[in-house]
């Protein structure tokens, strides 16, 4: 449980940070969209493979 409230006052920080950006180098048109909506949607698959990673790794422990 600690992790998770760890992970989460981590995380809010970060997005905090990650929307304050501005980036000039993509412009604000849909390649800044595209590479936001792929960031976040990587980000997702990472934490779910993690997710049942360890949820397999504490299965066969028992």
């Amino acid at each position: 449980m600690k992790f998770i409230t760890i992970f989460i006052s981590f995380l809010s920080l970060f997005t905090s940070q990650a929307f304050a950006h501005t980036d000039h180098a993509l412009g604000e048109g849909s390649l800044h969209t595209f590479y936001h909506v792929t960031f976040w949607a990587v980000f997702a698959l990472v934490v779910y493979k993690a997710y049942t990673y360890f949820k397999k790794k504490k299965s066969e422990k028992s």
